[in-house]
């Protein structure tokens, strides 16, 4: 338990879900004055909670709560978890870090502080905190806490959208993916690793990664919530793009009803600039518009040049961002208190 500045900050329960999904919720009606795509039903304090509750029984979860006279003002949730991509990380999803809006935002950095020296103790040094709502000054205090922007997430309103307004190019003949198209899709499956391995993205693709990779476009054929439009110039594919039907099984702060989701578009170097994409996207919009769905989500790398400058011009609304920090881990050994005696250490 710690006291800063008037402010008591104490380990988050589950007592306190029904308050903190109040101030959830008055959260979400702020953000979408940044993002009004943002689902409205979240502004609801019961709709809000099941959010929350999802969050808070996810595995590894802790988290800290901000209290002003005995009122919560704030919280912070965090997801621990361990894989071969990413190994050891935290993640803080939409849900879990809330202020009041009457709040000083730079109690974020408080809360924080709380949690992350948790994280950082027990070998966790990579933080992930996706984050609704736009607008720079809206992640100031995560970024002046050593964060830094990764992603971005962004949604289409379909029903402003008409799709042949889109550049086609009449050169190019698109289709539907067919199952003896699985060698194709393998054919593209690692120009977005290569395009993030690239400056000024630097992203490492790992090795071994790469065949699970592509037999994962390949088996893209066999989802029945994928639909996948190939482009050809003459007989050679050029470039894909791939929508998937996002069923709604959990709440989610970041998708509203009726989305459906642009997972894949890539497009060979030698063929960019000649309207394959726009071409792609027209398609695939016909269809989901055909299909009654009223947003398309997609997401893109922040320091990518092409899909950061690309996606926006053709209609995405960034809704939320994904931040990271990757904490120096020599800090568990480097920390102003242990000094390197040599002399000593060969007498003992």
């Amino acid at each position: 338990m710690k006291s800063i500045a008037g402010v008591e900050i104490v380990p988050f329960a589950a007592n306190m879900l029904d308050e903190a999904s109040i101030l959830l919720a008055k959260q979400h009606q702020k953000n979408r004055k940044s993002a009004p795509l943002l689902p409205i039903a979240y502004e609801e304090p019961a709709k809000a909670a099941l959010v929350l509750e999802t969050v808070w029984k996810s595995a590894g979860s802790m988290g800290a709560a901000a209290f002003h006279k005995q009122k919560m003002i704030g919280f912070l949730i965090g997801n621990v978890a361990i894989n071969s991509i990413r190994g050891r990380h935290a993640w803080i999803h939409p849900a879990g870090a809330v202020l009041d809006t009457e709040a000083d935002p730079e109690l974020f950095r408080d809360l924080y502080a709380v949690v992350g020296e948790i994280w950082v103790k027990n070998g966790i040094f990579d933080h992930y905190a996706l984050l609704p709502g736009n607008g720079h000054t809206h992640f100031d205090p995560w970024l002046q806490a050593g964060f830094s922007y990764e992603q971005t997430h962004a949604l289409m309103d379909l029903e402003h959208i008409k799709p042949d307004v889109y550049r086609q190019n009449p050169k190019l003949s698109i289709r539907r993916a067919q199952p003896e198209d699985r060698e194709i899709l393998r054919s593209f499956s690692t120009l977005i690793a290569l395009a993030h391995a690239g400056r000024p993205v630097w992203g490492v693709a790992l090795p071994e990664d790469l065949p699970e990779l592509r037999d994962g476009y390949a088996e893209i054929l066999d989802d029945s919530s994928f639909h996948t439009w190939i482009a050809f110039l003459g007989d050679t594919p050029v470039g894909m793009q791939a929508y998937r039907e996002l069923r709604e099984e959990q709440p989610s702060l970041l998708l509203p009803a009726r989305t459906i989701r642009l997972t894949v578009g890539s497009t060979i170097e030698e063929a960019r600039g000649r309207g394959v994409s726009t071409t792609l996207l027209a398609a695939g919009l016909q269809f989901a518009i055909g299909q009654g769905y009223r947003y398309c989500e997609t997401d893109w790398r922040a320091t990518h040049l092409l899909s950061s400058r690309y996606w926006p011009k053709q209609g995405f609304q960034p809704v939320a961002h994904r931040l990271v920090r990757k904490v120096d881990p020599r800090i568990v050994w480097a920390n102003g208190y242990n000094e390197l005696d040599l002399k000593a250490a060969l007498t003992d």
